[in-house]
C-alpha cells in the first residue's frame, strides 16, 4: 500500500468518526482532502505498468527492419 493509499484510509476513518460525532466542519474539510488524494491516485503517474509490457521487443524490431 502506498503512502497515498494509507493516508486515504486514515482520512476515510476520520470522516466516519467525524460524522458519528456530528462535526460537520471536520467532515467537509476531510472530504476535500479525500477528493484531492483520490485525484492524485487517479493520475497516470500512479499507475503500475508491467515492466515487460514497456520493454523493447527485439522480435518486433527485427520484423520492422
Amino acid at each position: 500500500m502506498t503512502s497515498l493509499e494509507q493516508m486515504l484510509a486514515q482520512i476515510l476513518q476520520l470522516i466516519e468518526d467525524s460524522r458519528a460525532t456530528g462535526n460537520s466542519q471536520a467532515v467537509a474539510a476531510l472530504v476535500q482532502r479525500k477528493e484531492a488524494i483520490c485525484a492524485a491516485l487517479a493520475a497516470p503517474e500512479q499507475a503500475w505498468h508491467d515492466p515487460r509490457a514497456l520493454a523493447p521487443n527485439p522480435v518486433a524490431r527485427r520484423k520492422a527492419a
